[in-house]
């Protein structure tokens, strides 16, 4: 018996019936993967979640402890009001983000950072996955001057940062306020940031001003009372300059807790505390570290609730030695710090066009030069 085969006609037959059964297919199958991806990234942010409400209710048993708003650390451990909140899960953490607290409950999150997704709740608390932003996305880092702020956020939360080091800077357009500089001030976070009440102004990615944008009063009123919090530099601080802003820089700019030093008139001699500032001045240890005289220490109330930053540290910036913290472009090159004088009723801490540190009253004009961090 003779045997017969496939004739190239049928051959292509089949080969056309697979392609089309592929087309239809593959599509199919990579959604499936696609949605067990987004399930499980969603599932993680949901654990986390759980253990965040678990460890807060833990707490409130052994202490009053009912937080308003939190701050993810990089460890996944939660920074509220100052105070550390210890998260513990199987599993990844996320590095960042925000989480808003009503009566000891999860109310909302913003910005969960995942290795691989950002996540959110939408307005029913369910999450939703915001940037599936892939660290293989990230462009590779060429320089803070030269890199979007996208690409440069990216890599801050890979953790590849070498290109991107103390001291280096680029220009930022703030439309009819000028065009200036800015400076990468701190790229470290070392343990003490941790530390509860511990201002995190210095801690992280922190880029500041290199020169001063304009001069503005610290207070026409003529007083320190409130401090910093009070005062109407910071409101034209968080509306005027952060307005001024690009949007993509907006975008990458996070919140932080700030602490200042108070005046000698406020009640109950305690330091100011602001939870989720975009835009802030230096405090005078931030840029000094005490020197033999003339130590900033003892007028500035919040100089053990902060570090210097790493630039000022990296060029030897003390109450001795200080040319390095000068800046041009203001009122006599005079530029304020955020903490008030604690010796006097109308005094706040500046930084005076020698380098050196300088008292003085809130109704006078001087420069502003505002820090902020990325991540």
């Amino acid at each position: 018996m003779k045997n017969k085969g496939f004739t190239l006609i049928e051959l292509l037959a089949v080969i056309v019936i697979l392609a089309i059964i592929a087309l239809i297919a593959v599509p199919i199958i990579l959604n499936i993967i696609n949605n067990a991806k987004e399930s499980s990234s969603l599932r993680k942010g949901e654990l986390y979640l759980d253990a965040v409400e678990q460890a807060a209710a833990r707490k409130n048993l052994d202490e009053d402890f009912n937080p308003n708003t939190c701050e993810v650390q990089s460890d996944g451990n939660l920074m509220c009001d100052g105070e550390e909140l210890v998260v513990e899960v199987d599993g990844e953490k996320p590095t960042d983000g925000t989480i808003t607290f009503e009566r000891g409950i999860v109310k909302k999150v913003e910005d969960l950072t995942y290795k691989d997704v950002v996540l959110e709740t939408d307005e029913k608390g369910n999450f939703r996955i915001k940037d599936k932003s892939k660290e293989e996305e990230v462009k590779d880092p060429v320089s803070f001057e030269t890199d979007d702020w996208g690409t440069i956020v990216g890599n801050i939360r890979k953790g590849n940062t070498d290109k991107y080091t103390v001291g280096a800077t680029r220009q930022v357009d703030l439309g009819r306020l000028g065009v200036h500089t800015l400076r990468i001030a701190n790229t470290t976070r070392p343990t003490e940031c941790d530390r509860e009440g511990f201002s995190q102004t210095a801690c992280g990615f922190v880029i500041e001003f290199a020169d001063i944008i304009n001069s503005q009063q610290m207070n026409p009123t003529n007083t320190n009372v409130g401090g910093w919090n009070s005062s109407s530099l910071r409101t034209y601080l968080t509306s005027t300059i952060y307005d001024a802003l690009p949007q993509e820089l907006k975008d990458v700019i996070i919140d932080t807790y700030v602490v200042s030093g108070h005046g000698k008139n406020d009640n109950n001699d305690q330091n100011y505390v602001l939870q989720n500032e975009k835009l802030y001045l230096l405090s005078p240890h931030e840029v000094y570290e005490d020197g033999s005289f003339n130590k900033v220490s003892t007028y500035d109330t919040s100089y053990n609730n902060t570090r210097q930053l790493d630039y000022y540290h990296s060029i030897g910036v003390t109450t001795d030695d200080y040319s390095g913290a000068m800046k041009s472009g203001g009122e006599d090159d005079y530029w304020w710090l955020r903490s008030a004088y604690s010796s006097y009723t109308y005094d706040f801490y500046g930084v005076f066009d020698d380098g050196g540190w300088h008292n003085d009253s809130v109704g006078n004009t001087k420069g502003v030069a505002p820090a902020f961090r990325i991540g």
